[in-house]
């Protein structure tokens, strides 16, 4: 069997769109709080439109260019544009019958409605008239489309509504409307619901979209209105910077950031009731294709839907709160320098706070025996503490080094801001190395103390993002191994461009060495399975779709090694398929987490070996960024690792499973409670018993030890 045939492939636009599906059941189902369900309604629309400005607009311009198959699936451009366009329509249509027959009658019940323009009482037109000439009608601005004033460039993303006008009885005789349609924006710094006047007990909200059309004839002086159509484009929004060819990167990047806002449109969304006059106006002007139209039956733009947890009070119809729990090593040792030295740790956000992480960076930049901290930064918040710990480190005169990662999509603009900021302060900040991102999540602190300098490391497989930390499911470790510290020096003068890859003591760095790690990882599991050891490879991650590696897997498969996989979102690789990969199994967990850590562990003859990474097994991580791939060492630390992977392979309440036919079924939850296994809960039940328990010693006076193996100073020697 050749393991290269086509068919041994999922497409990957396709793979998406059916992960969205399973963001999708999450709003479907009954037993999700009502406010969650309209959350993952809001997801869904925004992945939708991510994806059209970046995988759609890719694709459209490879068939454009008529070049052959995207991927290892031999499917051509053109064919993955038709999948698309059919599974896209079929999801939308799915998306909306859950808006229109599960959650708004649910919300109803609630005493939560959207109401729309043909339901506005005379009390709420009263209301609106005021609400929209003191805090809409200033800020629109009506424009002519005709024949000498063709349609403006519309923002991506941006909700509009184009009017069909007439000249009415009581437009002056001399005067008449220059064009019969108007485009106006709906504004996009202002709420997109506005809250009507309502009993108590009662939440009445209206789009304000609909407002604009009820009013439209005090803004379109007094012209005859036929017609009120809201309508959105989303466009092209790749950023593609010639590195070579950029004299500088973050003016290069810039210049692209203002002309992203002209990007080809792709897609255009309409209401199902939109005539087909304005759909051929609009289509025409925007040169798309029938296809890339989508009529939806309902509000535009579900992201919306986030705002329902701002507008209404109701904790009762959300999830019930999780707040992040202190981590136990810190909690018996809270200096985290001192924690470090006594051994190694893993924190696992969101069940156990980020404060480790802020702790580490804060105490860095205010000790005055740290002398530099360096850093690698992908995603930060708006107003990051851990920039802000930067600035304030190199001001107070230590070194910092900071690796700002210019085009980590859509955090161009604030990254961009941060570097500025850091480099006023005194920070040396570099943007990598040319032609790879830095996707890498990487600390290191160096501080002299008593017995020489210590180097002190945090890897991680997510941002340095207090926000995310809240909401995405990540692993963060903690080590002062002298190895660590060594690779982390060196993988910061690759990137300050000062030196070449090393040889690594420890960990793994993309794109020179990790892809020939993890194939002679799996290929040593193939060489050391036999029926008296067999073999295993479980692994977590966000998207696998290198075709190496896939069929890698295959081998060891064939071979009859067992393989479970967690994989959130995309995946080309089959499962079950008999002769292929009768031994592996995926699995697809979706919770109010986002699932975001990658994980690999191997049972290496017996002597089992686990790791951690910021990529995923894709072409763009292990080609084309700097990524890392390192072990975990310590008992504790595998442990806490290896609970992830075993609880995510044991869910029975939110997990998926993938058949041989491609199709991800829902794993079958017991009737008995006792025997029901929630990932996430199980994850977070465990970090509050092991924030309770050490509590508990705390008050008592009584102190857990730690591994002998893991404390001891000779531990490196054994690393």
């Amino acid at each position: 069997m050749r393991l290269d045939d086509p068919k041994n492939f999922q497409n990957r636009e396709l793979s998406w769109l059916d992960f969205n599906l399973r963001v999708l059941a999450e709003a479907e189902r009954p037993e999700t709080p009502l406010l969650e369900r309209a959350k993952f309604l809001a997801i869904v629309s925004a992945n939708l439109d991510e994806f059209f400005m970046i995988r759609v607009s890719m694709v459209h311009r490879a068939a454009e260019a008529d070049t052959g198959p995207l991927g290892p699936d031999g499917l051509s451009p053109r064919q993955t544009l038709a999948g698309i366009t059919e599974r896209t329509q079929s999801l939308v249509a799915r998306q909306y019958r859950c808006l229109r027959e599960g959650l708004l009658p649910a919300l109803a019940k609630e005493g939560i409605h959207v109401v729309r323009d043909h339901d506005f009482e005379p009390e709420d037109l009263e209301f609106l008239r005021s609400h929209f000439d003191e805090r809409i009608y200033p800020v629109l601005t009506p424009m002519a489309v005709d024949k000498a004033h063709p349609l403006p460039l519309l923002s991506n993303c941006a909700l509009y509504v184009l009017f069909l006008i007439q000249a009415s009885e009581q437009t002056a005789p001399n005067w008449r409307p220059s064009a019969d349609t108007v485009l106006v924006q709906v504004p996009l710094d202002l709420p997109r619901f506005v809250r009507l006047p309502s009993p108590e007990g009662r939440t009445r909200l209206a789009p304000k979209e609909d407002v604009i059309k009820v009013f439209a004839a005090r803004l379109l002086g007094g012209h005859a209105v036929r017609g009120a159509h809201p309508f959105r484009v989303t466009r092209d929004a790749d950023i593609r910077v010639d590195e070579e060819q950029a004299d500088d990167l973050l003016q290069a990047i810039q210049e692209e950031l203002r002309s992203r806002r002209k990007g080809e449109p792709v897609r255009l969304e309409v209401p199902e009731s939109a005539p087909e006059e304005v759909v051929e106006i609009l289509r025409g002007q925007l040169g798309l294709g029938h296809d890339d139209v989508y009529r939806v039956p309902g509000l535009l733009d579900l992201g919306c839907l986030q705002q329902l947890s701002d507008l209404v009070e109701r904790p009762d119809l959300r999830d019930d709160p999780w707040p992040p729990q202190p981590h136990p090593v810190l909690l018996r040792q809270p200096d985290v320098f001192a924690a470090m030295r006594d051994g190694d740790f893993v924190v696992h956000h969101p069940y156990q706070s980020f404060d480790p992480v802020l702790g580490l960076v804060e105490r860095a930049a205010d000790d005055p025996d740290v002398l530099a901290i360096k850093i690698a930064l992908y995603r930060v918040s708006g107003d990051s503490p851990v920039v802000a710990a930067l600035i304030r480190a190199a001001e107070n005169g230590k070194q910092v080094t900071a690796v700002v990662e210019l085009r980590a999509r859509f955090d161009e603009a604030a990254n961009i801001s941060w570097a500025r900021r850091l480099d006023e302060a005194g920070a040396h900040v570099v943007y990598g190395v040319v032609g790879f991102k830095t996707h890498a999540k990487a600390l290191l602190v160096v501080r002299q103390e008593s017995d020489g300098i210590r180097r002190y490391v945090h890897l991680g497989t997510g941002n340095y993002n207090d926000r995310t930390a809240r909401l995405y499911a990540d692993l963060g470790y903690f080590t002062s191994r002298a190895a660590f510290g060594a690779d982390l020096s060196a993988f910061f003068n690759v990137l300050s461009g000062y030196s070449m890859p090393p040889v690594w003591r420890r960990i793994a760095m993309a794109p020179t060495n990790l892809r020939e790690r993890l194939l002679a990882l799996i290929e040593r599991e193939i060489e050391k399975h036999s029926p008296e050891t067999p073999g295993f490879i479980r692994a977590k991650l966000n998207q696998i779709t290198d075709a190496q590696v896939i069929q890698a897997l295959y081998r060891a498969s064939q071979a009859g090694v067992r393989i479970d996989l967690v994989v959130r979102g995309i995946c080309r690789l089959r499962a079950g398929v008999p002769g292929l990969s009768e031994t592996i199994r995926i699995v697809s967990v979706v919770d109010r987490f986002l699932e975001h850590s990658r994980i690999l562990h191997l049972h290496n003859g017996g002597n089992e070996e686990v790791y951690l990474a910021s990529a995923d097994w894709m072409e763009r991580n292990l080609y084309s960024r700097l990524e890392l791939l390192f072990p975990v060492l310590d008992s504790e630390s595998r442990a806490a690792t290896l609970l992830v992977l075993d609880a995510a392979l044991a869910d029975n309440t939110h997990a998926w499973e993938r058949g041989p036919d491609d199709v991800y079924r829902r794993v079958p939850t017991p009737a008995a409670e006792s025997q029901r296994v929630r990932s996430q809960e199980v994850l977070y039940s465990e970090a509050c018993a092991a924030a309770a328990a050490t509590t508990q010693q705390a008050r008592q006076g009584v102190f857990l030890v730690r591994r002998a193996e893991d404390v001891s100073p000779g531990r490196e020697a054994n690393a």
